[in-house]
């Protein structure tokens, strides 16, 4: 199966999770989006949760290019916001799954891998050495709490816009950083990020 059958097996699951329940969608519906024999669907996916994953981890990825780079740091928040509130009907419907592959554990998981890629590239850019477990913390703290955000903003878009939402992430996310740079004695008072948006 090619690229491009996959690519329209993922995007059919999308157009249909915004038009109707999840668990009225079945692997023959989806199929029958693509005009491509059900079968086809197992060549590349085991369900239709694997394919939700999918297209986070695929999309994502594109949106995100310096994901885990601490000098883009605010780049890669920004593109992320983004990149949500332009799928915003479609995660709402998928994060309400409630499933035990639900595809919020892969987004959680995203959001702490890149939090701790950026605090290793933090680490190597001002040489400093962070503890694995203190790392650790970080990701599972500060990943946990970006996707509490995250999904609170997409469920609540009347009360934040797109900036404002940006602005207050990247003022929580500046605040942790330069506590640890203050604490490490790598600055010696507080440095605001230069705004990209």
């Amino acid at each position: 199966m090619s690229t491009t059958a996959k690519a329209k097996i993922m995007a059919a699951t999308k157009q249909l999770v915004v038009s109707q329940p999840f668990d009225k969608i079945t692997v023959t519906t989806i199929m029958a989006v693509t005009g491509m024999r059900r079968q086809s669907f197992y060549d590349h996916f085991r369900d239709k949760y694997d394919v939700l994953a999918e297209i986070y981890s695929t999309e994502v990825k594109a949106a995100v290019r310096y994901c885990g780079n601490y000098q883009f740091w605010p780049q890669t928040l920004l593109a992320m916001l983004t990149y949500f509130d332009n799928n915003r009907v479609f995660y709402q419907h998928v994060l309400k799954l409630d499933v035990q592959n639900a595809p919020e554990a892969v987004i959680i998981e995203h959001l702490k891998t890149m939090v701790g890629q950026i605090f290793t590239s933090l680490g190597k850019i001002e040489k400093i050495s962070i503890d694995t477990s203190y790392c650790e913390f970080l990701q599972k703290t500060l990943g946990g709490t970006l996707f509490l955000s995250l999904r609170d903003w997409l469920y609540h878009q009347d009360n934040i816009d797109l900036q404002t939402e940006y602005q207050y992430l990247k003022a929580y996310l500046e605040d942790g950083i330069n506590g640890f740079l203050l604490r490490t004695k790598r600055i010696s008072s507080y440095q605001k990020r230069t705004e990209i948006a």
